[in-house]
C-alpha cells in the first residue's frame, strides 16, 4: 500500500467511525462473546482512537493531552461490559504478579467508597507510576477524552467533584476538539448498535464498580454472554 492510499484510509476511517465501530463488535463479539474477543474488541476500538487523535494533531489542533498529564485519571468512569471484561482480563493476564495484587486492592477499595455513595477524586486503580496500566485496552470513555487546556483540567481536579464520563457525558466545562468528539461519539453509537444488534446488554457501569464484581465474581461475564447486564442492579 501506497503511502497515499494508506493516508486516504485513515482519512476514511475518520469519517465513519460508526460504521468502523460496527464492524469491529460484529467482527469480534459477533464471532464470539469469549473475554480474549472482549480484548480484541477493546483494543480495535482503543487503535481507531489513537489514530485520530494523532491524526487530528498532525493537522494542527491544539490538544493538551501528554503522557504523564494524569488530571482525567480522576474522573468517574462508565463503561460498556465488554470494557470491563477486557479490563479484568488483561488484569489478569498481562501485569506482572504484584502489579496486579496492588491494582485489584485498589479497584475492590475505590468499589467500595463508591458504593457509599462516598465523592470519587481518587486515582483510577490502574493508574500506576503516571501511567495507565491497561492501557491497550482503556475504555472508549478514556481513548475519546480529551483536552484543549491542561490548565482548565488541572482547575477542574483541584475543585473535586465528580464530574463522570462515558455513555455520553458532557465534557464537563473541559475545551474539546469538536471533530474529535465527533469521533467518539461514532465510536460509542456504533458499539451500542451493534451490542444490541447481538442481544447483548451495552448498559454501562462505573469502572471501579464492574471490575471489582467480576474479580468476585468471574461468573458474571457468562450472566452478560447469556443477554442481560453485567451486574444486576446496571440498567
Amino acid at each position: 500500500m501506497s503511502t497515499d492510499d494508506a493516508a486516504g484510509l485513515e482519512t476514511s476511517k475518520l469519517r465513519e467511525p460508526q460504521q468502523f465501530a460496527f464492524n469491529a463488535v460484529s467482527e469480534t463479539l459477533g464471532k464470539s462473546t469469549d473475554v480474549d474477543s472482549c480484548v480484541q474488541l477493546a483494543t480495535r476500538i482503543d487503535e481507531l482512537m489513537t489514530q485520530a487523535l494523532e491524526y487530528f494533531r498532525k493537522e494542527g489542533a491544539g490538544i493538551a493531552c501528554r503522557s504523564g498529564c494524569t488530571f482525567c485519571c480522576h474522573l468517574r468512569v462508565m463503561v460498556h461490559p465488554h470494557e470491563a471484561i477486557a479490563l479484568f482480563r488483561y488484569l489478569g493476564s498481562r501485569l506482572p504478579a504484584a502489579q496486579a495484587a496492588e491494582v485489584r486492592r485498589r479497584l475492590i477499595e475505590n468499589a467500595a467508597e463508591i458504593s457509599q455513595g462516598h465523592a470519587f477524586n481518587r486515582s483510577c486503580a490502574f493508574l500506576v507510576d503516571g501511567k495507565c496500566s491497561a492501557y491497550a485496552v482503556r475504555p472508549s470513555a478514556c481513548s475519546g477524552y480529551h483536552s484543549l487546556s491542561r490548565e482548565q483540567c488541572e482547575k477542574q481536579y483541584e475543585g473535586g467533584g465528580t464530574p463522570s464520563v462515558g455513555g455520553g457525558e458532557p465534557s464537563a466545562g473541559i475545551p474539546v476538539l469538536q471533530a474529535l468528539e465527533h469521533v467518539a461519539a461514532g465510536l460509542d453509537g456504533g458499539i451500542e448498535q451493534a451490542l444490541a444488534a447481538l442481544d447483548l446488554s451495552g448498559a454501562r457501569v462505573e469502572l471501579h464498580t464492574a471490575v471489582a464484581a467480576l474479580i468476585r465474581d468471574p461468573a458474571l461475564t457468562q450472566r452478560w454472554r447469556a443477554g442481560r447486564t453485567l451486574i444486576k442492579d446496571a440498567c
